[in-house]
């Protein structure tokens, strides 16, 4: 590695020179005409350069100028608050892809089982569709390069896979014991934020929201619009597991509950100034009664929504107090394409709450882990009151007291549902055996059951005992065990998955879903609500 002797000047003056820019350009000035600020400033950066030359002259090992950046810079962000990171630059970044809400690539989803690349979706309408792959087939070759019995990876494929739009890669696919060629061109290639839409029941439909992308706000409003035209007159909106994402497209789809002119959100920076977003007339839900259902995992961008719909008294909360995430991120290129999140504001509820959970006094691993205390302390299972606290305590319009500080709190708690938990099922939930079991029971039945409808599927195929005894013989092939009580006891639950897994090999999450939706305790208790 380089010694960094001639890298720390250059390096320091990047930095303070990116810190200025960052403060101007966020109206956060780090300089006042205040003399003694900026002795004071002047100082930290003489001990700066100090420290740096120390180490140059003095350190003991070599270091490289880029390990010595990329570690400064997530050391220094950490400092700041959880939430604000440092991103290295990755040619193919997943997290910016799902953002963006597209990729360019052939529009396959695929598990390499056994050595063996099978495609468990073939996206409707992408670049693999129309060269005529299908579910189940086998990959074998990538243009040049094998890719069965060569021990790949997944980003290895990632990487064979994508590429520019309109360029075009040739696959050898094995299908029926038949192998052939098929040339595909890539495109942009959508990635889906509403994994379901449907009616749940004759007048009750259910859209659940998997992350707050560019596109999510017109996939919200064109599976409002088609459940709207199937006669839905209520709606579950699943915001369980939602992380969050862009702020403009909460208020995008919060926007289609409220009638106008009522406040979803607003932002205070550090000087306390911000903007406020109000609602307005183009809401086409604004007549269909609401049921948000939240869990620990909904942070950011969803609790925007719950909080705005719990405050507005538009819509009831279901579920488990979310995760509590209020502050505002502001991405930032930087030159290499690596970028940062930085934290630029914080968000309140239209009553006033900011729900951002306590950081201070706490180290990053203390934060990260208050989501397992919760379970030691019995929160997902019983509703918390001691977060509960008066100065915390905001009113709606119509009187209902909600309260700041640590997420969205329900407005119906639901217990987390561990029916049918054992040590054999949370084996089997932790591995890849329902995955690989499916797949090699659709291998054999794929085409008797998706020559038959979803609904059709979901009312006549079970797992019967001699199906779940094949599931168990399978499990243990892969050396996963259980006792004759925790396979007793884990029973149901474990059919339940099998079917799910079975029909999202067919109609991906869409499938999942739509059969989860049948036996899911939180959807069940939402709809006896209703």
């Amino acid at each position: 590695m380089k010694k960094i002797s001639y890298f720390f000047p250059l390096f320091l003056a990047i930095a303070v020179a990116f810190g200025f820019y960052l403060g101007k350009n966020n109206n956060f000035p780090y300089l006042t005409s205040n003399s003694v600020s900026a002795d004071r400033g002047a100082n930290s950066k003489k001990k700066l350069f100090q420290v740096l030359e120390i180490i140059e002259n003095d350190y003991v090992d070599s270091i490289s100028s880029k390990d010595l950046t990329e570690k400064t810079i997530k050391q220094l962000l950490s400092n700041l608050d959880p939430h604000s990171i440092y991103i290295p630059y990755r040619k193919y970044n997943r997290e910016e892809e799902e953002l963006r809400g597209e990729f360019a690539g052939v529009g396959v989803k695929f598990i390499i089982l056994n050595d063996t690349l099978n495609v468990t979706n073939v996206i409707a309408d992408g670049p693999s569709s129309r060269a005529g792959i299908k579910n189940g087939d086998i990959i074998l070759k990538i243009d040049t390069s094998q890719v069965a019995g060569v021990n790949l990876k997944n980003n290895q494929v990632m990487k064979l896979l994508k590429g520019k739009p309109s360029t075009e890669v040739i696959v050898k696919i094995l299908r029926n014991n038949q192998v052939f060629d098929k040339e595909i061109v890539r495109g942009l290639i959508p990635i889906k934020s509403i994994t379901a839409s449907f009616m749940i029941s004759e007048k009750i439909g259910y859209i659940k929201l998997v992350r707050f992308s560019e596109n999510s706000s017109k996939e919200f409003y064109y599976a409002a619009q088609t459940l709207l035209k199937k006669g839905m007159k209520k709606l579950v909106f699943d915001l369980r597991g939602n992380g969050g994402g862009y702020l403009q497209v909460a208020e995008n789809i919060v926007d289609e509950f409220l009638e106008k002119d009522l406040m979803m959100v607003y932002t205070k920076n550090k000087q306390g100034k911000g903007s406020k977003a109000f609602s307005t007339n183009n809401g086409i839900l604004k007549n269909i009664e609401l049921a948000v259902l939240i869990d620990s995992e909904s942070a950011s961008a969803s609790e925007i929504v719950a909080g705005a719909i719990q405050d507005n008294d538009r819509g009831t909360i279901y579920g488990r107090r979310s995760y509590g995430k209020g502050l505002v991120q502001k991405p930032v290129m930087l030159t290499d394409s690596s970028s940062l999140r930085i934290t630029i504001a914080k968000y309140y509820t239209p009553t006033g709450r900011c729900i951002q959970k306590s950081y201070e006094n706490k180290s990053h691993y203390d934060y990260m882990m208050e989501m397992y205390d919760r379970e030691k302390s019995g929160s997902l299972f019983a509703l918390d009151s001691s977060i509960f606290v008066d100065s915390l305590k905001f009113t709606t319009p119509k009187g209902k007291v909600v309260y700041g500080g640590g997420g969205i709190s329900p407005d119906i708690f639901i217990p987390f549902d561990t029916a049918g938990y054992s040590s054999f099922y949370r084996k089997i939930a932790y591995s890849r055996v329902l995955t690989e079991f499916s797949i090699n029971y659709l291998s054999e039945n794929r085409k008797k059951l998706s020559d038959k409808s979803l609904n059709h599927y979901l009312k006549n195929f079970t797992v019967n005992d001699q199906l779940f005894n094949r599931f168990l013989a399978f499990a243990q092939s892969k050396k996963i065990n259980g006792s004759s009580k925790d396979i007793s006891t884990s029973k149901q639950r474990l059919r339940a998955r099998i079917k799910e897994e079975i029909a999202s090999g067919i109609w991906d999450e869409e499938g999942r879903e739509y059969i989860n939706s049948r036996t899911n305790n939180d959807l069940k208790i939402v709809l006896e609500n209703f």
